[in-house]
């Protein structure tokens, strides 16, 4: 018979971390691994502490988080995959059109109702009536440039079965996400489709985004645009999307021959400031003054570009603020690496209801 030494900290993870937590689905995506639910390396523990602090508001629709109590509801943050509508880009299902359950922490049920989808950031928000047992997890603003400095990160999410707590970690990395979203972020966690909605945070607890799922990196949305979708959400019922009219991407995740060249020319962008444009829309020229695919944006009303991310959030901020005006000029200091050029360009933007964004760009999500 063979003894059992494991110590009362290796039983605790044991009683509460394993079983069978994948589906047959998944199960490609689960072998054995540095970061497999049954890792007991010193990373591992770590990782999962760093993840009890949280644990009672992580319940399973997909994977989701428990982001507030307004009223007599409480809010919980998932992914928008969960009520899109088979083979379409943008069409989700109405509320009457979805039965929603939420599994709890302490493997109790209840019906949600569908208050919120936005399909550009791929979110919604689900409400069951108020749960004072289920604390809110708070999304607050990172500090300048944190996310792009590779950093150890965790997964977390519930398993909508056994509804045990699942934890991966992995790290952050300077990519390009192969999704059409220029926002987002991308880590190495290697999770599957149960942690989708789930949260990645980091070993000082800053929560970094909201996980999606791929196949060789992990999609994350970052928390200062899903923290500004909610406010808007809370104060508008709905998300002010800003149209810009222009798809880029951040300087410093440009390979590392093409910055080489890029930094000769302008030395300031080997610091990682700028975001590169790549597309412009078919609207009017005049609105975003006279840039071209290729040209830098080194600033915008005096603030230092370094992400996309960032870009966003800023517009989202400033469409909370607008009240009467229908449209915001922004003044953009630019690097034109075709010709060594600098210039300062006029942009025009506006909230993404109008009929001038209907071909804008949006973003762009597989069907799981």
């Amino acid at each position: 018979m063979s003894q059992d030494n494991s110590s009362p900290r290796d039983a605790f993870w044991k009683e509460h971390f394993f079983g069978d937590t994948f589906s047959d689905l998944d199960a490609a995506a689960e072998e054995d691994g540095p970061s497999h639910p049954q890792d007991f390396t010193k990373e591992g523990l770590d990782a999962k502490e760093v993840v009890l602090c949280l644990s009672k508001s992580i319940v399973s629709l997909v994977s989701s988080v428990v982001v507030n109590h307004v009223g007599s509801e409480t809010w919980i943050l998932t992914s928008a995959t969960l009520i899109r509508k088979p083979g379409t880009d943008h069409d989700a299902y109405n509320e009457d059109e979805v039965k929603i359950e939420v599994l709890l922490d302490n493997k109790r049920s209840t019906t949600g109702c569908l208050a919120m989808c936005n399909m550009q950031y791929n979110i919604a928000v689900v409400t069951v009536d108020l749960q004072f047992g289920l604390p809110i997890v708070a999304f607050n603003d990172l500090p300048e440039c944190y996310s792009m400095l590779g950093r150890s990160v965790i997964a977390v999410g519930r398993d909508s079965k056994s509804q045990v707590l699942m934890v991966r970690h992995g790290n952050m990395i300077r990519k390009r996400s192969k999704l059409d979203c220029s926002e987002l972020l991308l880590c190495t966690c290697p999770v599957s489709k149960t942690f989708i909605g789930g949260l990645v945070m980091d070993f000082e607890r800053r929560i970094i985004g909201i996980t999606f799922f791929g196949e060789d990196t992990t999609p994350v949305v970052p928390i200062e645009i899903v923290s500004r979708c909610l406010k808007h959400f809370k104060k508008f019922r709905k998300i002010k999307l800003p149209c810009l009219c222009i798809w880029g991407h951040a300087v410093h995740s440009v390979e590392l021959r093409s910055l080489e060249i890029l930094c000769l020319n302008f030395p300031e962008l080997s610091y990682g400031i700028g975001i590169v444009v790549d597309q412009i829309s078919g609207v009017s020229s005049e609105n975003f003054g006279g840039i071209e695919a290729g040209d830098i944006i080194c600033s915008i009303d005096g603030v230092v570009m370094r992400s996309v991310a960032q870009l966003t959030a800023m517009l989202l901020d400033m469409l909370f603020a607008m009240k009467s005006q229908k449209t915001m000029v922004l003044q953009a200091v630019m690097r034109r690496p075709r010709d060594n050029s600098k210039f300062v360009a006029q942009l025009n933007i506006w909230e993404n209801c109008s009929v001038k964004c209907s071909n804008s760009f949006c973003n762009r999500w597989p069907l799981l």
